[in-house]
């Protein structure tokens, strides 16, 4: 493939990276909570309200920036996200002392309000990401290319307590959220300068490459149609997207579970020394790691033999069911090594569902990808809320093996839901059927 060809791959490169980056920044103020409680004198539980801030800020924000991706285009709202994002992670290490602390806020409010705009920005990240993916991959490589991102993303959650804390150790916590500042505006820079919102508008795209995004076809007038205001009742009203949210909604309850509570739940209940336990909770993010490009690339495989309904609905319920068996088994297991490997495989297989999910999105919903992503999202982060508080409640009430059996059955039962979601069923608006702006002729039978 010669260097022309690539720029499609050069522009999801690009979002892999922005992917890891979010994710560290993600995990940067819990790594650095370690610092932060005793010079504010936060309990554990204000700090629980603080991440549940950037939490609420996070998931609000998916609906607003996936609308506003699919009116305005991915390139300038993905730019101006990660430009918001590192400017209020700069701010949390100045969020004691600036100066309004004292006079009209506590250094607690101070913090809340900047986690929740940090959350605002980061909100915006997927939904804009995966409008990219709909613009720019081809349909049959959506997959690979959305469990690519998502590969990212597990390799930033592995990587950011070994960083964070080295950095926090040598230099104080507030180096790091510095460095993230920079390193994330300058990746908005870099974003805006490279990518534009169609491949039609890069002025290194060759015509052999638009043929392939576009399915051997010259691009559709819909590239230039004036952008329309997503169909909410449409929306609300659609079988397929109201699967998938509450799919989401069960995807978010286990993978918050892994990153609020699988260090303590190592250390505390299966006996691993601290340093150990450290090393062994990244664990599922090395698992989503490897197996959300997995995941993506036989959903893509599936659906050119098979065609978009079985090909994205097998592989998402194999992900579901496989995770449920291995959390089950995992909490059931008595050698803790074994409980590690299975707890692992269980949340890295529930990542695999990412590829089928992203691209049935996008099939779905053609122009209105980031709305409907933003909304599918949402739910997500919802059960990410509950999961955090829920767990523990469930844990000391009847142990972690029936708190981690929970978790299980909402992965099972998004499984099930898959049975109901086809992805040959496009989105209908204003009296005829979305068609992706980037795949017309490309689906199959």
């Amino acid at each position: 493939m010669g260097v022309r060809l690539a720029v499609r791959w050069q522009v999801l490169w690009l979002l892999t990276v922005v992917s890891l980056v979010r994710s560290i920044d993600a995990l940067n103020f819990s790594v650095a909570a370690k610092q932060i409680m005793p010079e504010y004198g936060f309990t554990p539980v204000q700090m629980g309200m603080l991440y549940t801030a950037f939490t609420i800020g996070y998931a609000l924000f998916h609906l607003p920036g996936g609308w506003l991706a699919d009116l305005l285009g991915p390139r300038q709202i993905l730019a101006l996200a990660i430009v918001w994002w590192s400017v209020f992670t700069g701010l949390t290490a100045l969020a004691g002392e600036l100066p309004v602390v004292g006079q009209f806020v506590t250094p607690f409010w101070a913090f809340f309000l900047i986690r929740f705009l940090v959350g605002v920005g980061e909100g915006a990240a997927y939904p804009t990401t995966s409008k990219t993916v709909a613009n720019w991959m081809a349909a049959e490589e959506r997959g690979l290319a959305s469990g690519l991102i998502w590969s990212g993303a597990g390799l930033g959650y592995a990587l950011a307590p070994p960083l964070v804390a080295w950095g926090m150790v040598q230099y104080g916590w507030r180096l790091t959220f510095h460095a993230l500042a920079v390193l994330g505006i300058l990746l908005a820079v870099l974003w805006y300068r490279v990518v534009r919102d169609r491949p039609a508008d890069h002025p290194r795209i060759s015509q052999q490459e638009l043929e392939r995004i576009y399915g051997g076809t010259q691009p559709s007038g819909q590239e230039s149609h004036p952008p329309r205001h997503p169909p909410w009742r449409a929306m609300l009203a659609n079988r397929n997207i109201l699967l998938m949210s509450v799919g989401m909604f069960c995807l978010g309850y286990v993978a918050y579970i892994y990153q609020s509570w699988f260090y303590l739940y190592l250390v505390n209940v299966r006996g691993f020394s601290i340093v150990t336990g450290g090393l062994f909770a990244a664990g599922p993010f090395l698992a989503v790691t490897i197996l959300s490009p997995v995941g993506g690339f036989v959903s893509d495989a599936l659906t050119r033999r098979y065609g978009p309904t079985g090909g994205r609905r097998a592989p998402a319920m194999a992900g579901f069911f496989g995770s449920a068996l291995c959390m089950y088994l995992g909490a059931k297991a008595p050698d803790p090594y074994l409980a590690v490997l299975l707890l692992s495989l269980g949340d890295g297989l529930a990542y695999s569902v990412i590829g089928s999910l992203w691209s049935t999105i996008m099939d779905i919903a053609g122009e209105h990808t980031g709305a409907v992503y933003g909304m599918v999202g949402m739910c997500a982060n919802i059960g990410g809320m509950v999961a955090p508080t829920l767990t523990p409640l469930l844990a000391t009430a009847y142990g972690w093996e029936i708190a981690l059996h929970a978790a299980a059955l909402l992965a099972a039962t998004a499984g099930v839901l898959w049975v109901g979601i086809d992805a040959s069923k496009k989105l209908a608006v204003y009296g005829h059927d979305t068609v992706p702006q980037a795949v017309v002729g490309m689906q199959k039978p």
